[in-house]
């Protein structure tokens, strides 16, 4: 079976689909662990994002973020193949927005 690439924009905010198989229910995954924060989860709560991140500094911020993407999708979605992580901007409230390509 031939792999394809597939974009995942971080500000992304689809309607969950209870019914996803397959490489929709993985890119679904994936947006959900993008959004989640650590702690939230109350069965895992290693799972989801640093929130100690938000308060360094912009550009150490973006990199720590780039690595903690790359540290859940390879912990979470293991047959997942990471080809990139991009920042794409910050918005007036702090929120940073990346985009993520992804091999399935």
């Amino acid at each position: 079976m031939r792999k394809l690439l597939y974009e995942i924009d971080t500000l992304q905010r689809n309607a969950l689909n209870w019914n996803a198989k397959g490489v929709e229910r993985k890119l679904q995954n994936i947006r959900t662990l993008l959004n989640t924060w650590r702690y939230e989860v109350a069965y895992d709560r290693t799972k989801g994002l640093d929130p100690s991140i938000l308060d360094l500094p912009k550009d150490e911020a973006i990199a720590l973020y780039i690595s903690e993407i790359y540290r859940m999708i390879e912990t979470y979605e293991e047959d997942v193949v990471i080809k990139s992580v991009k920042f794409i901007s910050i918005d007036e409230e702090g929120h940073m927005a990346f985009k993520v390509v992804v091999e399935i």
